[in-house]
């Protein structure tokens, strides 16, 4: 096992872990001990346990049974990461499940887009340039302990992971060695489906895949207990989808002529369904479509990475409240081999095969 720290980008600090999967996911979490210490001393994470162990505990119990049938690998390591980390696995999974067992606040937003080659074959797929970027927002609260990990997991691509230390490295912004890029966004659904797994263990599954079709199949057949929605781009093949997946109702979408565009509520699969609408009133629901509203402003047409970032960055969809706030903005531009990065430091613009595998190189 090795272990090493490159210079921060945007302002994240960065840990590169290199070897098999156990001591991987262990040292993870004896490495960042502290700060998911950090974590657990805010009244959010013991809201969050009480939960799982009250009113709700039957629905905990059945996702996480549903998770270890369903995903055993990814569930091994979580508990290997609470291990590492000195905290009860039961903690990490109520962690992890926040979003599978109900309302997880809100925040996210992603935009891909497709530079066609052009001719008879523009979006449909060889030689197609696609473009995705990320906000990843959550509590304010958190802002100190948000940081990069890359995990270089014999048999694995590696990953490089916006990581919230206590979480399973899979719920935000995920860049692989295989040129797959991910940005997930919750979705909420008012009733989950006990027989789905965790929704950040289905993203992490997705992440191990080797190319970008096998990544698509488990995010279209592998059910989420809770919603996410995924966006998705494949440098290799030279497209972009976005891919919703809410209590086993799924549906995709693949970038084309026009940009694809989320936030925090249902797009494609039908919100209205039983189990799956919110209230109407929901205060959480109206701030998305108002936010997905000015990123659609922002980004009539895309033709540049440079335009995904400024597009993610303007007024009413960066967001600074307290319940409310972006960590960092990320894009990618596969085509070109590029990543730009932005957290609470100054933009940085990387070579992007090197930023998966844990290697800073500035373009």
């Amino acid at each position: 096992m090795t272990l090493r720290c490159p210079e921060p980008v945007g302002g994240l600090e960065w840990t590169v872990i290199d070897g098999d999967r156990k001591t991987v996911m262990t040292e993870l979490g004896r490495r960042h001990a502290g700060q998911i210490a950090a974590w657990r001393d805010m009244p959010s994470w013991a809201g969050l346990v009480e939960r799982a162990g009250g009113p709700r505990r039957e629905v905990f119990d059945a996702v996480v049974a549903a998770s270890r049938r369903l995903l055993p690998t990814e569930s091994q390591e979580l508990d290997w990461l609470a291990a590492g980390a000195g905290v009860p696995a039961e903690e990490l999974w109520a962690l992890n499940l926040r979003g599978d067992l109900g309302r997880d606040g809100t925040g996210c937003s992603d935009l891909c887009a497709i530079a066609p080659r052009g001719g008879a074959g523009a979006g449909t797929g060889e030689g197609d340039r696609p473009w995705m970027g990320h906000n990843e927002d959550g509590e304010r609260e958190l802002a100190g302990l948000v940081r990069l990990v890359t995990l270089c997991i014999d048999s694995d691509p590696a990953v490089t992971v916006l990581w919230y230390p206590g979480m399973l490295p899979a719920n935000s912004f995920v860049t692989t060695s295989a040129g797959l890029s991910f940005g997930m966004d919750h979705v909420p659904v008012r009733r989950c489906l006990t027989t789905g797994a965790g929704r950040h263990l289905v993203a992490r599954h997705a992440q191990r895949q080797t190319d970008g079709e096998a990544a698509r199949r488990v995010l279209r057949t592998v059910p989420c207990a809770g919603g996410f929605a995924f966006d998705v781009a494949d440098g290799p093949a030279g497209r972009a989808d976005i891919i919703e997946n809410a209590a086993g109702a799924v549906i995709a979408a693949r970038a084309g002529a026009r940009p694809l565009r989320h936030t925090n509520h249902l797009r494609l699969v039908d919100g209205r369904r039983p189990g799956l609408a919110v209230a109407a009133d929901d205060r959480w629901l109206a701030e998305s479509r108002t936010r997905l509203a000015r990123l659609s402003e922002a980004s009539p047409a895309v033709e540049s990475a440079e335009q995904v970032v400024a597009a993610l960055r303007c007024d009413g969809v960066l967001n600074r409240g307290d319940d409310l706030y972006t960590f960092a903005t990320t894009v990618v531009d596969p085509a070109a081999d590029r990543i730009w990065i932005q957290g609470e430091g100054s933009p940085w613009r990387g070579v992007l095969s090197a930023f998966a595998v844990g290697e800073r190189i500035t373009a």
